[in-house]
C-alpha cells in the first residue's frame, strides 16, 4: 500500500532494498480516493517514485461513497483495503507504526471497545494477509530512516485537520 506519504515511503523504499534479498516480487499499489484537490499529483509523484525504485505500480482510483453513514475516514479506509485485497498478492503490507498503533488504542479506549479493540493492531494479520512490518518502530525512527536515505514524501494537508478523529 503505497500512498506517497513518509510511512508508505520508507516501507516501499526498504522492501525495494530487500528485493534482491528475499523472495519475492513487490508491487506498489496508490488508492487514489479523489479527496483531496492533490490526488493527481499524489498519483503522479507514486509513480515517479515507483520508477526509481523499479517497482512495478498500479493506480486504483477507489469511489469513495462520502453519504455511507460511516464517516469519510472510515469509508476511505473501507475504499482503500477493498482495492488492496482484490488484488492478485500473497500479501498485503502497510505502513502502520508504533505512533498509529498508540493512537489506534486510544481510539479504541475512547469508543469504550473490549478486549480485541484493545488489542490493537497486528503486525501479522493471517486472515487477511496482512503485514505492518514497522509496527514496532517509532515515527521518529522512520523519519530518521528518511532523512539518512533522502526520500522525498508527501504530506497530506488532511493530516492537519483536527476534524478527523486521528488527527
Amino acid at each position: 500500500a503505497y500512498s506517497g506519504g513518509l510511512d508508505s515511503t520508507v516501507l516501499l523504499h526498504a522492501l525495494s532494498q530487500l528485493q534482491s534479498q528475499l523472495p519475492m516480487r513487490l508491487h506498489a499499489m496508490h488508492v487514489h480516493h479523489g479527496l483531496s484537490e492533490n490526488a493527481d499529483d499524489w498519483a503522479v509523484f507514486c509513480e515517479q517514485v515507483c520508477v526509481r525504485l523499479d517497482v512495478p505500480i498500479t493506480i486504483h482510483r477507489a469511489h469513495v461513497n462520502i453519504d455511507s453513514g460511516l464517516g469519510l475516514e472510515a469509508t476511505a479506509r473501507q475504499a482503500r483495503y477493498q482495492a488492496l485485497f482484490a488484488e492478485d498478492a500473497h500479501y498485503v503490507c502497510v505502513g502502520h507504526h508504533q505512533d498509529d498503533q498508540a493512537e489506534t488504542l486510544l481510539l479504541q479506549l475512547a469508543r469504550g471497545a473490549g478486549v480485541k479493540g484493545l488489542a490493537g493492531m497486528a503486525a501479522v494479520d493471517c486472515k487477511r494477509h496482512l503485514l505492518r512490518p514497522l509496527l514496532d518502530i517509532s515515527r521518529d525512527a522512520i523519519m530518521a530512516y528518511a532523512k539518512a536515505h533522502q526520500l522525498q514524501w508527501i504530506e497530506d494537508e488532511s493530516n492537519a485537520d483536527t476534524y478527523f478523529d486521528r488527527n
